[in-house]
């Protein structure tokens, strides 16, 4: 068994054999708003899937991502990203605590993509913090936030595109991403995942939901939906 690195909600890391990667095994805990945790049954696979198939086509449009392969079902080889302590959270329609802080109309369209940091940690419940609020704590530069958006928002565009072409609506996306030095400087590279665990995805025509929202009023219906987003993005789940 390989070195266990780190266990989180619904993915564990272990030490690969090579120095500069690891392996992310995906798990089928799916954690909820009060904090409690549901078992779906196959989750991890298709996040799998998933997530590699649209890191690869990241890579595609010069994305630079840490996906290396898929090993098999429920893991795939990563390269080793000093992650920065913040998610980006990128949202085209209002949802979430755009509804219940601000008093929207759910589903409003927004002009344009509206981006929000928070800090990744769990236990504090992934807190709002502003860009003035990063550079001071000295945890990026003001040049990696101004990268990091640029990034964010060609990731965000791009899959917006994407989904609309199998007639899903991506509300918004959790992102995360780390610096790697590539033996002359440091690089963005995302991480983590991009999977129905991750991103808002509605139904483009009757807004039914797609992703783990479902999983507070219908957790029995979660993996029917995962797996429509499967079978809309045509993946084959052979390996």
């Amino acid at each position: 068994m390989k070195e266990k690195i780190y266990t989180g909600s619904s993915k564990t890391l272990y030490q690969a054999d090579e120095d500069y990667a690891l392996i992310m095994s995906f798990n089928d805990t799916l954690k909820l708003q009060d904090k409690s945790s549901i078992v779906i049954s196959g989750k991890g696979a298709i996040n799998n899937s998933i997530s590699a198939f649209l890191m690869q086509k990241l890579e595609l449009i010069g994305v630079e991502t840490h996906f290396i392969q898929k090993n098999n079902m429920r893991q795939q080889l990563i390269q080793f990203v000093d992650v920065y302590p913040v998610q980006v959270h990128v949202s085209s329609l209002a949802s979430g605590r755009y509804v219940t802080d601000f008093g929207m109309e759910d589903g409003f369209v927004f002009d344009s993509p509206i981006i929000d940091f928070r800090v990744k940690n769990g236990d504090l419940n992934y807190p709002i913090i502003n860009e003035h609020q990063i550079y001071s704590f000295s945890w990026l530069s003001k040049k990696e936030i101004r990268d990091l958006k640029k990034v964010a928002i060609r990731v965000h565009d791009f899959l917006t595109g994407f989904f609309a072409g199998i007639g899903i609506r991506l509300v918004d996306i959790k992102l995360e991403f780390g610096r790697v030095f590539n033996g002359e400087d440091y690089i963005i590279m995302l991480t983590d995942e991009i999977s129905p665990d991750t991103c808002k995805l509605w139904d483009m025509y009757n807004n039914q939901k797609l992703c783990y929202e479902i999983a507070e009023t219908n957790p029995d219906d979660v993996i029917n939906a995962y797996q429509e987003v499967l079978k809309r993005l045509n993946i084959k789940t052979d390996v």
